[in-house]
C-alpha cells in the first residue's frame, strides 16, 4: 500500500486525542469521602471489570475512526505501481513504440500506445512532485518530460513501424540511473509483451538482475502489460521480388489470427500510382501467393504498395517495394575438389539453368593446406553453397559475416575434415545403407514453411519419396532446427538462423552414388527458394523501418497520414546523392505476435529482483494508481457506529420488572 498524499499521514498523531481527552476528564473530578458511597461501591464492585472493558472498546473505536479518516484523506493506493509507504522522486517511462502497440482492442478504441500514454499522464499528475523521464524504443534517447499533460503530444511518443529492443532499452536506463542518481526511482516499462521485442536470448539478461539490485538509488521495475482481446487481425508480408525483362513477380504471404474457416480478402496492388484489386481466399492462418505485374514500358525503376482492408492494426496492412534494372542472381559454390562430378553438374544446373542469363554461378576451390580464402568475395552472392569442410578461422569469419547480413548458406556433406565445426554445426562419420536397402525420408516434414514447404496451390513436394544410399549425419551437439528427417529420426534438412541470414544443412548429395535427389528435383526447389530469400539481401533499397541509411528522405507514398522517415513504412526518395528510391517496411518480427509469459520474466529473465506487474483487465479499470479511500471512510463510519452503541446507557427497569426481580429473589 502507498499514498498519494503521504505527508497527511502525520495526522495519525490525532489518534491519541480520544485517549488524552479521556485522561483529562478523569483528572477533572475531585474525590470526596461520603459514608453512603461505601455501600454503592460495594454494590458495583462486581461489574467494574465489564465497565472497564467497555471504556477500552469505546476509546479503541474512537481512535480507529480517527485513523481511518486520516488514511482516507491521504489517498491510499493498493496494487498500483508504488511500494508500501513509498515516495517517488523520478519515474523513467520505457515506452514500446513498436508497430504491434498500434493494435486496438475494439472499433473506435485507442491503441495500446495511446492508452498507456493517457494512463501514465494521469498517474504522473497525481504524483505531482515526481520527475518524468521518457525513453522510447524508436529513437533510444532519454528526455525529460516537463509536464505529463503534453506526453501524448510529443514526437517521441507517436506511432512507428519499428521493432523494439528491450534489453538495449534497459541497459540505457541503467546507465542513466548510475550517472544521474535521481533519487528513489520507478522504472515503468510499457509493453504488449511481444516475444520478439524481448529478445530472450540476449546475453545481457543474466547481468540485469544484479544491476537492478546494485543501482546507487533505490529502484523498482514495474511492467505495464497491456490487454490482449482476441480479434481477427490480418497482415501482409513480401517474401521476395524478382524483376524480369517485362514483368515483376512478387511472392507474398498473408497471415491472420484466426485459424479456422476460410476468408476472402481483397488485395490492392498500387504500381507507380496505378491501383488494381483482386481477392484471395485464405484457409488457416497463412497463405503464400504470387502476383506477376506487367511492366509494359520496361521502366528501369519504380515502386509499389500492396494493401489489405483496415483491421485492428492498420500498420501491418501495407507493404512497400521498389524495383530497378534486372540483375542476375549469383550463386557462389565453394568446394575442395572432392565433390562428385555428377553432384557438381546437378547443382550447377539447379542454380544456373542453361539459357537463362539472369542466373549465374561462380565456383571457388579451397583445397590444400593453405587455401586462398581471401578470394572468397560474397558481397554480390545471393546464395552460398558450401561443399568443402565446414569453415574455420578466416573462412568462418567471412561466412558468419555473410550470414548475419542476410545471406543464405547451404552446407552439403564433405568427408575431408570430419572434426571441423561452425556455429555448433558439425558432421558425424558417413553412414551407408545395408546392401539392398535405403535410407527413406519420413513423411512428416515442415510443409508450412522452409525450403520444403508446399506449393502455392497446397501441393506437397515429394519429400517422402526420397531414397538414399549414403548420408552424413549431424553431430548431436548441433542445435539447428529439423525441417525434414529420415524415417529413423536422423535429420535430413536442418536450419540455423544467424543474424538476419539462415544456414541450411542437407545430409545427402544429388549424386546417384548418394541419393535420388536429382530424380525427385528436391535439390532444385531447395536452391531456388534459397536464392529467392538471398536476393532480398542484395536489394539495397528495401529496408526495415527505423534503420536509416540516409540522413534525409522525402515521402513519395504511404498509406499512413503520419508517415515520418525513418520510423514509418512507405516509399521515400533519398535527398542525398543519387536520389534513389527507398522502401521502408514493417520488420518481420512485428507480424509474429507470439507473447512472452509474465512468469518467464520473473523466473528466467529477471530472477531475484523486485519486479511487479500491472495487467489491465478492462478499459474502465485503467488507472495505474488504484485509490482505495472509500473503504477507509466506510470503516470510519462503522467505528463511529460501534462507539455510539457502546455509549448507550441501559434502559431503566420498569416497576413491574423491579417487582418481578424482587419476587424472584
Amino acid at each position: 500500500m502507498s499514498f498519494l498524499q503521504p505527508a497527511l499521514l502525520w495526522g495519525l498523531l490525532a489518534v491519541s486525542l480520544p485517549i488524552i481527552i479521556h485522561l483529562l476528564n478523569r483528572r477533572r473530578h475531585r474525590t470526596v469521602k461520603w459514608a453512603a458511597m461505601d455501600f454503592l461501591l460495594k454494590a458495583t464492585r462486581e461489574s467494574r471489570g465489564k465497565k472497564k472493558l467497555k471504556h477500552i472498546l469505546i476509546l479503541t473505536c474512537r481512535a480507529l475512526a480517527v485513523a481511518a479518516l486520516v488514511f482516507a484523506i491521504a489517498r491510499p493506493l493498493l496494487g498500483g505501481f508504488l511500494g508500501f509507504g513509498a515516495s517517488v522522486d523520478t519515474v523513467v517511462l520505457i515506452l514500446d513504440r513498436s508497430a504491434s502497440m498500434e493494435r486496438t482492442e475494439a472499433d473506435g478504441q485507442p491503441s495500446k500506445r495511446e492508452l498507456v500514454l493517457q494512463q501514465v499522464a494521469d498517474a504522473m499528475s497525481e504524483l505531482e512532485t515526481a520527475r518524468l523521464v521518457l525513453l522510447d524504443s524508436a529513437t533510444g534517447e532519454m528526455s525529460e518530460v516537463p509536464s505529463p499533460e503534453i506526453l501524448p503530444e510529443l514526437s517521441t511518443t507517436k506511432p512507428t513501424d519499428t521493432a523494439a529492443d528491450l534489453p538495449s532499452l534497459l541497459a540505457t536506463t541503467f546507465d542513466y540511473l548510475r550517472a544521474a542518481q535521481p533519487g528513489r526511482t520507478e522504472i515503468w516499462l510499457a509493453t504488449d509483451l511481444q516475444l520478439a521485442n524481448w529478445r530472450t536470448d540476449d546475453s545481457r539478461w543474466p547481468a540485469f538482475a544484479q544491476t537492478l539490485n546494485d543501482l546507487p538509488s533505490p529502484t523498482s521495475l514495474r511492467i505495464l502489460a497491456l490487454p490482449e482481446t482476441p480479434r481477427d487481425n490480418r497482415s501482409i508480408r513480401l517474401l521476395s521480388s524478382r524483376r524480369g525483362e517485362k514483368e515483376l513477380t512478387l511472392e507474398l504471404e498473408l497471415s491472420r489470427d484466426e485459424s479456422t474457416g476460410g476468408a476472402t480478402v481483397p488485395v490492392t496492388i498500387n504500381l507507380n500510382g496505378a491501383p488494381t484489386t483482386d481477392t484471395v481466399t485464405v484457409e488457416g492462418q497463412n497463405l503464400r501467393f504470387s502476383r506477376t505485374l506487367p511492366l509494359p514500358n520496361a521502366e528501369a525503376k519504380g515502386w509499389g504498395r500492396v494493401s489489405l482492408p483496415p483491421d485492428p492494426n492498420v500498420r501491418d496492412n501495407h507493404l512497400y517495394f521498389t524495383y530497378g534494372e534486372q540483375q542476375p542472381l549469383l550463386t557462389t559454390l565453394v568446394h575442395d575438389g572432392t565433390l562428385p562430378n555428377d553432384a557438381m553438374a546437378a547443382l550447377t544446373r539447379a542454380v544456373a539453368p542453361p539459357g537463362l542469363d539472369t542466373f549465374q554461378i561462380e565456383k571457388l576451390e579451397l583445397a590444400g593446406p593453405n587455401p586462398d580464402v581471401a578470394s572468397l568475395d560474397l558481397s554480390k552472392s545471393a546464395l552460398l553453397i558450401w561443399t568443402a569442410p565446414l569453415p574455420t578461422d578466416t573462412a568462418a569469419v567471412i561466412v558468419r559475416s555473410y550470414l548475419e547480413s542476410g545471406g543464405q548458406v547451404l552446407f552439403l556433406p564433405n568427408e575431408t575434415d570430419p572434426d571441423a565445426t561452425f556455429a555448433t554445426l558439425a558432421w558425424e562419420p558417413i553412414q551407408t545403407a545395408p546392401a539392398g536397402k535405403f535410407f527413406i525420408a519420413s513423411d512428416n516434414w515442415r510443409r508450412d514453411e522452409g525450403p520444403f514447404r508446399d506449393g502455392q496451390d497446397g501441393t506437397p513436394l515429394p519429400v517422402d519419396q526420397l531414397r538414399s544410399i549414403k548420408r552424413l549425419p549431424l553431430a548431436s551437439s548441433t542445435d539447428a532446427i529439423p525441417l525434414a528427417s529420415w524415417d529413423d529420426g536422423s535429420p535430413l534438412l536442418v536450419r540455423k538462423v544467424l543474424g538476419q541470414g539462415t544456414a541450411h544443412l542437407l545430409t545427402t548429395l544429388p549424386d546417384y552414388t548418394w541419393s535420388d535427389l536429382e530424380q525427385t528435383a528436391l535439390h532444385l526447389v531447395l536452391v531456388q527458394r534459397l536464392l529467392e530469400a538471398g536476393a532480398q539481401r542484395l536489394d539495397e533499397n528495401s529496408q526495415s523501418a527505423g534503420q536509416a541509411t540516409t540522413t534525409s528522405a522525402s515521402l513519395i507514398d504511404s498509406a499512413l497520414n503520419d508517415a515520418n522517415y525513418p520510423y514509418s513504412a512507405g516509399i521515400y526518395r533519398d535527398d542525398n546523392g543519387d536520389s534513389g528510391l527507398i522502401a521502408l517496411n514493417l520488420p518481420a518480427s512485428e507480424i509474429t505476435l507470439d507473447k512472452l509469459d509474465s512468469g518467464e520474466i520473473e523466473k528466467t529473465l529477471l530472477p531475484d529482483t523486485k519486479v511487479s506487474f500491472f495487467e489491465q483487465k478492462t478499459e474502465a479499470d485503467s488507472s495505474l494508481l488504484q485509490e482505495i479511500w472509500r473503504p477507509f471512510l466506510l470503516a470510519m463510519l462503522l467505528f463511529l457506529l460501534a462507539e455510539a452503541i457502546l455509549t448507550l446507557n441501559k434502559k431503566p427497569a420498569t416497576k413491574s420488572e423491579a417487582k418481578s426481580k424482587k419476587a424472584t429473589a
